[in-house]
């Protein structure tokens, strides 16, 4: 892998994002890596926790600029036809959606930059934990563009439907402090990495079955699918508990 890099502690997972050079902009290739250690880390059931963090000053400034140039990835989706184009789409998507289906908590490390694609990477993980000074902001409104990576699924949720609105149509940059204020990160840390490291290890004390079913039953929408996913995971885990 040449945009990501993977490293394990224990039973904790660290995807860091490899580009500090370009602030980690965001390339078809860096979302191919994310797919590829995502479907890894599902399979290992040693994994209980995930970090999702950055080499360099910033989280992740957005996508790179260069895939709006001829052969870029804007480039490709804006001369595809409908078909080509939604599938390139949908690549990019599963680079993040895997995060909220994983058997596992994943915090993001979030400090510098985290805009567009950059926020939603952030966004698609369970858990931010942000520097006060970070900058953030759904930039793509403002760029002619729509968040189509999560954004418009997840700020909902967080903040309520009224403030995720005026972010993404505003397009507006906020810090790490009023990202806390309004719900969207669980708080700030002058140490992120560490941080965010220290509450994925004590997350990845519980067993994963534990972790998986308490995980899918939060983010389930429809309260009957919520208490069905959670009765099933109690049973699975009291059945462990007398088996030992």
């Amino acid at each position: 892998m040449s945009a990501l890099r993977i490293e394990r502690d224990g039973a904790v997972a660290r995807l860091v994002l490899a580009r500090p050079e370009r602030h980690n902009a965001q390339t078809p290739q860096l979302w191919a890596e994310l797919r590829t250690a995502g479907a890894a880390l599902v399979d290992d059931g040693s994994v209980r926790a995930a970090v999702v963090a950055a080499d360099g000053p910033s989280f992740s400034s957005g996508l790179d600029l260069g895939e709006r140039e001829p052969g870029g990835f804007l480039h490709r989706v804006a001369h595809a036809g409908d078909d080509g184009a939604m599938a390139a789409i949908a690549e990019a998507q599963a680079a993040f959606t895997w995060i909220g289906a994983a058997p596992f908590p994943v915090v993001a490390a979030v400090r510098g930059y985290a805009i567009g694609a950059g926020i939603q990477l952030a966004l698609a993980c369970d858990v931010r934990i942000v520097a006060p000074d970070a900058t953030l902001a759904v930039a793509e409104v403002g760029l002619g563009a729509v968040p189509d990576l999560g954004a418009t699924t997840a700020l909902p949720r967080l903040v309520g439907l009224g403030r995720a609105l005026d972010l993404v149509l505003t397009a507006r940059r906020f810090d790490g402090v009023e990202a806390v204020a309004m719900g969207l990160a669980l708080r700030t840390a002058t140490d992120v990495d560490a941080d965010a490291m220290a509450y994925a290890q004590a997350l990845a004390a519980a067993p994963r079955a534990a972790l998986a079913a308490t995980k899918a039953a939060t983010r389930a929408s429809d309260p009957d699918v919520s208490l069905a996913i959670a009765a099933r995971g109690q049973v699975e885990c009291v059945r462990a508990m007398y088996a030992r």
